[in-house]
């Protein structure tokens, strides 16, 4: 059953103001805000609708330190109040793709109850998947940091104009070009 939560922001502001945040304020995220995450992760659509992920909720602050040592890109990973490895399963043609949905879920939900998250790529999977436990056919796509950003964002983002990067019917008209 899909569970539906109020939440106090608007989706398109929580896409245009969520940032990567790197470093963690350490005050606790209570289990119903991390399970919350894992549900938006959860409801992510999926090509054919296969949901071909697994998420490991990791608060363990052991685990979470032991991590953060064999995540080259994201030591950080050690001072998160949680983490989230996704897995997802390889034999399936959209993994990643369907994978990375369930991410963009799981951060922006996180970021629309106040906390901040980063992609974490340079990861020794291998081990890290050793030490959770993870069936050996499964791919570690990530693991997604989380916990109360340690000082206050903007959310101010540098992207390009979209006057750049739109074009309307072919690459010969920019959309502003009306």
């Amino acid at each position: 059953m899909l569970l539906m939560h109020n939440f106090d922001m608007e989706t398109f502001k929580a896409i245009l103001t969520r940032i990567e945040v790197r470093e963690f304020s350490g005050e606790p995220v209570p289990l119903e805000q991390q399970v919350k995450v894992l549900e938006a992760g959860r409801a992510a659509a999926s090509a054919y609708n296969r949901q071909p992920w697994n998420f490991v909720l990791i608060n363990d602050k052991k685990l979470l330190n032991r991590i953060g040592e064999l995540a080259t890109t994201g030591p950080y990973i050690a001072n998160s109040q949680f983490a989230v490895a996704v897995y997802v399963d390889p034999k399936n043609t959209f993994h990643v793709v369907d994978g990375t949905r369930a991410v963009q879920n799981m951060m922006l939900a996180a970021w629309d109850m106040g906390l901040g998250s980063c992609w974490v790529n340079g990861i020794e999977r291998e081990k890290v998947s050793q030490i959770l436990g993870a069936p050996p056919e499964m791919y570690l796509l990530t693991i997604i940091p989380f916990g109360k950003p340690s000082k206050k964002y903007k959310g101010k983002k540098s992207r390009k104009p979209l006057s750049e990067i739109a074009f309307l019917n072919s690459y010969e008209r920019h959309l502003t070009e009306q």
